[in-house]
Protein backbone atom coordinates (compact mmCIF):
# COMPACT_ATOMS: atom_id res chain seq x y z
CA UNK A 1 0.00 0.00 0.00
CA UNK A 2 1.50 3.27 -1.08
CA UNK A 3 -0.01 6.15 1.21
CA UNK A 4 0.65 9.46 -0.20
CA UNK A 5 -2.25 11.54 -0.62
CA UNK A 6 -4.32 12.33 -3.84
CA UNK A 7 -4.91 15.72 -5.06
CA UNK A 8 -6.15 16.99 -8.58
CA UNK A 9 -5.04 19.89 -10.59
CA UNK A 10 -7.83 22.15 -11.08
CA UNK A 11 -6.71 22.93 -14.46
CA UNK A 12 -8.69 19.72 -15.35
CA UNK A 13 -12.09 20.88 -14.85
CA UNK A 14 -11.25 24.75 -15.86
CA UNK A 15 -14.03 24.53 -18.37
CA UNK A 16 -16.60 23.40 -15.78
CA UNK A 17 -15.09 25.55 -13.45
CA UNK A 18 -15.54 28.76 -15.70
CA UNK A 19 -19.09 27.84 -16.20
CA UNK A 20 -19.51 27.07 -12.08
CA UNK A 21 -17.15 27.82 -10.10
CA UNK A 22 -18.12 26.49 -6.76
CA UNK A 23 -20.79 23.63 -7.87
CA UNK A 24 -17.90 22.44 -10.00
CA UNK A 25 -15.38 22.17 -6.59
CA UNK A 26 -18.60 20.17 -4.92
CA UNK A 27 -18.33 17.67 -7.91
CA UNK A 28 -14.85 17.16 -7.32
CA UNK A 29 -15.20 16.34 -3.65
CA UNK A 30 -18.07 14.35 -4.17
CA UNK A 31 -15.88 11.72 -6.60
CA UNK A 32 -13.63 11.53 -3.44
CA UNK A 33 -10.79 14.58 -3.94
CA UNK A 34 -9.60 15.68 -0.64
CA UNK A 35 -6.85 18.23 -2.16
CA UNK A 36 -6.92 20.07 -4.65
CA UNK A 37 -4.43 22.48 -6.68
CA UNK A 38 -5.73 25.56 -8.05
CA UNK A 39 -4.39 27.12 -11.15
CA UNK A 40 -4.14 30.83 -11.21
CA UNK A 41 -3.30 32.27 -14.93
CA UNK A 42 -4.77 35.75 -14.28
CA UNK A 43 -0.95 36.78 -13.73
CA UNK A 44 -0.12 36.46 -17.04
CA UNK A 45 -0.78 40.07 -18.71
CA UNK A 46 0.39 42.28 -16.03
CA UNK A 47 1.84 40.04 -12.59
CA UNK A 48 -0.80 40.95 -10.81
CA UNK A 49 -2.78 39.20 -8.49
CA UNK A 50 -6.39 39.48 -8.67
CA UNK A 51 -10.01 37.17 -8.24
CA UNK A 52 -12.94 36.57 -8.51
CA UNK A 53 -13.47 35.25 -5.09
CA UNK A 54 -11.89 36.94 -1.73
CA UNK A 55 -9.95 34.23 0.38
CA UNK A 56 -12.84 34.27 2.87
CA UNK A 57 -15.20 33.21 0.59
CA UNK A 58 -13.09 30.47 -1.08
CA UNK A 59 -11.76 28.75 2.46
CA UNK A 60 -15.18 28.73 3.31
CA UNK A 61 -16.63 27.14 0.58
CA UNK A 62 -13.84 24.50 0.68
CA UNK A 63 -13.97 23.79 4.23
CA UNK A 64 -17.82 23.41 3.82
CA UNK A 65 -16.60 20.88 1.03
CA UNK A 66 -14.06 18.70 3.12
CA UNK A 67 -11.77 20.48 0.85
CA UNK A 68 -8.37 21.70 1.41
CA UNK A 69 -5.44 23.03 -0.67
CA UNK A 70 -2.42 21.86 -1.55
CA UNK A 71 -0.81 24.37 -3.51
CA UNK A 72 -1.48 27.12 -6.56
CA UNK A 73 -0.21 27.31 -9.82
CA UNK A 74 0.72 31.00 -10.21
CA UNK A 75 1.65 31.96 -14.44
CA UNK A 76 5.25 33.48 -14.34
CA UNK A 77 5.44 37.54 -14.67
CA UNK A 78 8.45 39.48 -13.97
CA UNK A 79 6.31 41.68 -12.09
CA UNK A 80 4.39 39.08 -10.20
CA UNK A 81 2.61 40.48 -7.01
CA UNK A 82 4.27 38.39 -4.84
CA UNK A 83 3.04 39.84 -1.99
CA UNK A 84 -1.01 39.31 -2.95
CA UNK A 85 0.22 35.58 -3.76
CA UNK A 86 1.43 34.63 -0.69
CA UNK A 87 -1.49 36.79 1.22
CA UNK A 88 -4.01 34.71 -0.34
CA UNK A 89 -2.42 31.60 -0.32
CA UNK A 90 -2.13 31.63 3.38
CA UNK A 91 -5.32 32.96 3.87
CA UNK A 92 -6.80 30.14 1.87
CA UNK A 93 -4.27 27.50 3.52
CA UNK A 94 -2.37 26.66 1.01
CA UNK A 95 0.89 24.97 1.49
CA UNK A 96 2.46 25.89 -1.43
CA UNK A 97 3.30 28.03 -4.79
CA UNK A 98 3.98 26.79 -8.02
CA UNK A 99 5.48 28.49 -11.53
CA UNK A 100 3.68 26.86 -13.86
CA UNK A 101 5.78 26.59 -16.97
CA UNK A 102 8.38 28.31 -18.51
CA UNK A 103 10.14 28.90 -22.24
CA UNK A 104 13.71 29.29 -23.00
CA UNK A 105 15.75 30.56 -26.01
CA UNK A 106 18.96 29.37 -24.60
CA UNK A 107 21.30 28.51 -21.54
CA UNK A 108 21.49 32.30 -20.07
CA UNK A 109 17.27 32.23 -20.35
CA UNK A 110 17.36 29.36 -17.64
CA UNK A 111 20.16 30.62 -15.16
CA UNK A 112 18.49 33.81 -15.32
CA UNK A 113 15.15 32.16 -14.15
CA UNK A 114 16.79 30.30 -12.10
CA UNK A 115 17.97 33.31 -10.20
CA UNK A 116 14.25 34.27 -10.25
CA UNK A 117 12.91 31.18 -8.88
CA UNK A 118 15.60 31.61 -5.85
CA UNK A 119 14.52 34.87 -5.35
CA UNK A 120 10.83 33.98 -5.55
CA UNK A 121 11.49 31.00 -3.39
CA UNK A 122 12.73 32.88 -0.49
CA UNK A 123 9.65 34.82 -0.68
CA UNK A 124 8.00 32.66 0.02
CA UNK A 125 10.06 30.26 2.96
CA UNK A 126 9.86 33.51 4.68
CA UNK A 127 6.00 33.40 4.85
CA UNK A 128 6.03 29.95 5.81
CA UNK A 129 5.03 28.12 2.13
CA UNK A 130 7.21 25.98 0.18
CA UNK A 131 7.86 27.21 -3.66
CA UNK A 132 8.15 24.87 -6.50
CA UNK A 133 8.57 24.40 -10.48
CA UNK A 134 6.60 22.22 -12.57
CA UNK A 135 7.84 20.89 -15.79
CA UNK A 136 6.98 20.20 -19.21
CA UNK A 137 8.73 18.48 -22.05
CA UNK A 138 10.65 21.29 -22.78
CA UNK A 139 12.60 21.49 -20.18
CA UNK A 140 14.45 18.54 -20.92
CA UNK A 141 15.88 20.26 -24.14
CA UNK A 142 19.46 20.62 -24.37
CA UNK A 143 21.32 24.06 -24.64
CA UNK A 144 25.13 23.99 -25.06
CA UNK A 145 24.81 20.16 -23.95
CA UNK A 146 22.80 20.85 -20.69
CA UNK A 147 19.00 19.85 -20.35
CA UNK A 148 17.08 23.46 -19.53
CA UNK A 149 16.34 21.31 -16.27
CA UNK A 150 19.40 20.14 -15.01
CA UNK A 151 20.36 23.81 -15.28
CA UNK A 152 17.69 25.06 -13.65
CA UNK A 153 18.30 22.84 -10.67
CA UNK A 154 22.16 23.35 -10.08
CA UNK A 155 21.70 27.10 -9.77
CA UNK A 156 18.47 27.58 -7.38
CA UNK A 157 19.24 26.60 -3.80
CA UNK A 158 17.19 23.18 -2.57
CA UNK A 159 15.95 24.37 0.08
CA UNK A 160 14.49 27.28 -1.47
CA UNK A 161 12.81 25.59 -4.73
CA UNK A 162 11.25 22.41 -4.63
CA UNK A 163 10.33 19.97 -8.01
CA UNK A 164 6.81 19.27 -8.96
CA UNK A 165 7.75 16.16 -11.45
CA UNK A 166 5.27 15.70 -14.08
CA UNK A 167 6.22 12.16 -15.12
CA UNK A 168 3.75 12.33 -18.40
CA UNK A 169 5.61 15.75 -19.48
CA UNK A 170 9.22 13.95 -18.38
CA UNK A 171 8.62 11.16 -20.00
CA UNK A 172 7.50 13.45 -23.65
CA UNK A 173 10.96 15.09 -22.91
CA UNK A 174 12.78 11.98 -23.82
CA UNK A 175 13.39 11.24 -19.80
CA UNK A 176 12.45 8.07 -17.95
CA UNK A 177 10.10 9.25 -15.43
CA UNK A 178 11.37 6.38 -12.40
CA UNK A 179 15.24 6.89 -13.35
CA UNK A 180 14.88 10.75 -13.31
CA UNK A 181 13.33 10.48 -9.93
CA UNK A 182 16.20 8.23 -8.46
CA UNK A 183 18.64 11.32 -9.56
CA UNK A 184 16.57 14.05 -8.40
CA UNK A 185 15.48 12.71 -5.22
CA UNK A 186 14.39 14.85 -2.48
CA UNK A 187 13.89 17.25 -4.48
CA UNK A 188 11.04 15.85 -5.48
CA UNK A 189 7.93 17.51 -3.54
CA UNK A 190 4.83 17.20 -5.78
CA UNK A 191 4.09 14.68 -8.60
CA UNK A 192 1.97 15.43 -10.85
CA UNK A 193 0.08 11.92 -12.86
CA UNK A 194 -1.54 11.06 -15.91
CA UNK A 195 -1.17 8.44 -18.30
CA UNK A 196 0.00 8.55 -22.47
CA UNK A 197 -2.12 6.91 -24.75
CA UNK A 198 -0.78 3.56 -26.46
CA UNK A 199 -0.77 5.60 -29.96
CA UNK A 200 0.91 8.68 -29.02
CA UNK A 201 4.10 8.61 -31.51
CA UNK A 202 6.62 10.10 -30.80
CA UNK A 203 6.63 9.60 -27.18
CA UNK A 204 9.57 11.91 -27.15
CA UNK A 205 8.48 15.26 -28.77
CA UNK A 206 11.72 16.74 -28.62
CA UNK A 207 12.82 14.20 -31.65
CA UNK A 208 10.50 16.04 -33.50
CA UNK A 209 12.04 19.96 -33.08
CA UNK A 210 15.59 21.27 -33.27
CA UNK A 211 14.48 24.78 -32.39
CA UNK A 212 13.52 26.16 -28.79
CA UNK A 213 10.34 25.31 -27.70
CA UNK A 214 8.08 28.56 -27.76
CA UNK A 215 3.92 29.09 -26.28
CA UNK A 216 3.22 28.77 -29.56
CA UNK A 217 4.86 25.69 -30.50
CA UNK A 218 4.13 23.95 -27.27
CA UNK A 219 0.21 24.44 -28.00
CA UNK A 220 0.64 23.48 -31.57
CA UNK A 221 2.37 20.30 -30.53
CA UNK A 222 -0.46 19.16 -28.37
CA UNK A 223 -2.72 16.00 -29.24
CA UNK A 224 -5.69 15.27 -27.45
CA UNK A 225 -5.39 12.16 -28.68
CA UNK A 226 -1.71 11.17 -26.48
CA UNK A 227 -3.30 12.48 -23.37
CA UNK A 228 -5.49 9.49 -21.56
CA UNK A 229 -6.68 8.75 -17.86
CA UNK A 230 -4.54 7.19 -15.57
CA UNK A 231 -4.42 3.47 -15.31
CA UNK A 232 -5.62 3.37 -19.10
CA UNK A 233 -2.26 3.70 -20.86
CA UNK A 234 0.71 2.42 -21.01
CA UNK A 235 2.69 4.40 -18.20
CA UNK A 236 3.74 2.26 -15.43
CA UNK A 237 2.19 4.42 -13.00
CA UNK A 238 2.32 1.59 -10.11
CA UNK A 239 5.63 2.00 -10.09
CA UNK A 240 6.60 5.34 -10.54
CA UNK A 241 4.21 5.76 -7.39
CA UNK A 242 5.91 3.20 -5.56
CA UNK A 243 9.23 4.78 -6.47
CA UNK A 244 7.47 8.34 -4.95
CA UNK A 245 6.60 6.61 -2.12
CA UNK A 246 10.32 5.77 -1.83
CA UNK A 247 11.53 8.69 -2.29
CA UNK A 248 9.71 10.25 1.29
CA UNK A 249 9.71 13.66 -0.23
CA UNK A 250 6.75 13.46 -2.36
CA UNK A 251 4.00 14.98 -0.20
CA UNK A 252 1.58 14.68 -2.59
CA UNK A 253 0.13 12.93 -5.95
CA UNK A 254 -1.74 15.11 -7.55
CA UNK A 255 -4.31 14.02 -10.82
CA UNK A 256 -4.00 16.41 -13.59
CA UNK A 257 -5.88 16.15 -17.16
CA UNK A 258 -4.65 18.49 -19.57
CA UNK A 259 -6.47 17.61 -21.81
CA UNK A 260 -9.54 14.80 -22.51
CA UNK A 261 -11.53 13.43 -24.78
CA UNK A 262 -14.19 12.86 -22.46
CA UNK A 263 -16.16 15.17 -20.28
CA UNK A 264 -13.98 16.63 -17.75
CA UNK A 265 -15.70 15.19 -14.56
CA UNK A 266 -15.68 12.02 -16.11
CA UNK A 267 -12.17 12.01 -16.76
CA UNK A 268 -11.50 12.94 -13.30
CA UNK A 269 -13.55 10.52 -11.59
CA UNK A 270 -11.83 7.44 -13.77
CA UNK A 271 -8.40 8.35 -12.48
CA UNK A 272 -9.59 8.80 -9.12
CA UNK A 273 -11.27 5.78 -8.89
CA UNK A 274 -7.84 3.94 -10.88
CA UNK A 275 -5.17 5.57 -8.90
CA UNK A 276 -7.03 4.99 -5.63
CA UNK A 277 -6.75 1.35 -6.42
CA UNK A 278 -3.39 1.37 -7.12
CA UNK A 279 -2.02 3.26 -4.50
CA UNK A 280 -4.29 0.62 -2.34
CA UNK A 281 -2.90 -2.70 -3.77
Amino acid sequence: MINIPVGLQLFSVRESLAKDFMGTLKQVAEIGYKNVEFAFHSTLSDGRFELEYTSEQLKSRMDSLGLRVVTSHVAYHPNLDWDAVIRYNAEIGSEGVVMPIAFFKGKQDAIELAQWLNESGRKCKAAGIQFYYHNHHHEFQPFEGEAAMDILLANTDPELVHLELDTFWALRGGVEPISYMDKVGSRIGLLHQKDLSATAAPVNMLESTTEPVTMESFIGAINPSDFTEIGTGVMDIPAILSKAQELGSVKYIIVEQDVTLKGELESVKESFDNITKILSS
